[in-house]
């Protein structure tokens, strides 16, 4: 288990404030935030690298602050996969092992014993850091810390190291916490997600719950959030509300209220258990369904007619922007689907979410 409450430290100039967060045994947490957030310091403080300066950091229940780097129990890989020059890729890997055995086992899962005859220096950086790995689990740490530990690897290797990293987190019951830039990596390994900025977290939770309902419109658009509205928002009385829909059509009044969100020249219904306003509205652009006809007897609450102004296309996903009396709204929908639509910039479309998909903060 990793605990940090009110966690403080220092690198330089850099500060990390009043953290807390916390990863369970055996979980799997991930770090996200831009460029110079303090994510690679995080690291460095739990692992006794970077002193703290204040609040409390725990380690499987214990208190570390007094604990040195060697004593705390934990593994740390960096970005760049720092391995020992002087010694060959073996040797690297079975530093500090307990058992040699066990540390070819580990290397041979992650692909790094083909690698043993190698010299440091001849290695490429992907490489490098599929050693790095192995090392670090050859002595066993019951909490692995990992900063972007498959930034160098080719997109084949590095979803085959992730698979096998993630089936020892399971065997071994290891409690993991990795930085990471690729919001699909930590939807995919998290079961914790930490959004870190400034040195501060600005929210932690279930990667579901932070993707789906962000503590704010930073927080909203820091995560590719494409629909970030400003606007009021007012609760409906019961006689007057549309019904509010969900995945059965139909939510539970004890926890949801019917909410009108007016932004500009549109009006969003919405479903929460309580309102501020002036606020923000966020609907994902996954979560708008568009279609060149309007959708009769659909179950969502909020239909727009526009006019297509973009088409972004990125593989196996199209975004689509729609000009809706002058506000934009954007849909994502398989390029399959995008093509069977035939969408061209300057069709007339129409865009439908249900009041369930909509977040209020």
């Amino acid at each position: 288990m990793i605990e940090a409450r009110g966690l403080t430290a220092r690198a330089g100039a850099f500060r990390l404030v009043d953290i807390s967060f916390t990863v369970p045994k055996a979980a799997y947490g991930v770090v996200i935030g831009p460029a110079g957030s303090g994510k690679t310091t995080l690291l460095e403080t739990i692992a006794g690298i970077n002193p703290q300066t204040g609040g409390v950091l725990r380690l499987d229940g214990r208190d570390v602050i007094t604990i040195p780097p060697e004593q705390r129990g934990l593994g740390l890989v960096y970005q760049h996969g720092y391995l020992f020059p002087h010694l060959s890729v073996e040797a690297n890997i079975a530093y500090g092992a307990s058992d040699a055995s066990e540390a070819k086992d580990i290397a041979i899962r992650l692909g790094a014993w083909d690698l043993r005859d190698r010299a440091v220096e001849s290695l490429s950086g992907g490489e490098r850091q599929m050693v790095a790995l192995a090392r670090a689990l050859a002595h066993r740490p019951s909490i692995l810390l990992l900063d972007e530990p498959f930034s160098a690897l080719d997109p084949r290797r590095r979803e085959t190291t992730r698979r096998e990293l993630r089936r020892i987190h399971r065997e071994w019951g290891l409690t993991m916490l990795q930085v990471t830039h690729d919001f699909t990596e930590a939807g995919l390994l998290g079961d914790v997600a930490i959004l870190l900025d400034r040195g501060k977290v600005l929210q932690s939770g279930r990667p579901d719950e932070v993707f789906r309902k962000p503590a704010s419109s930073y927080v909203a658009e820091f995560l590719g959030a494409e629909n970030v509205f400003a606007g009021t928002a007012k609760l409906i009385q019961e006689d007057s509300a549309p019904a509010a829909d969900g995945a059965d059509g139909a939510v539970d009044a004890r926890a949801h209220q019917a909410v009108e969100f007016r932004t500009g020249p549109l009006t969003i219904y919405a479903v929460a258990s309580s309102v501020e306003s002036p606020g923000y509205a966020v609907i994902r652009a996954e979560e708008v369904l568009l279609s060149l006809e309007p959708q009769v007897g659909s179950s969502a609450r909020n239909h727009f007619a526009g006019r297509i102004t973009e088409i972004s296309t990125l593989g196996a996903l199209t975004r689509v922007a729609l000009d809706v009396e002058g506000a934009q709204l954007v849909a994502a929908l398989t390029t399959r689907s995008a093509h069977e639509l035939s969408l061209e910039v300057g069709m007339e479309a129409y865009a439908s979410f249900k009041a369930m998909a909509v977040h209020l903060c």
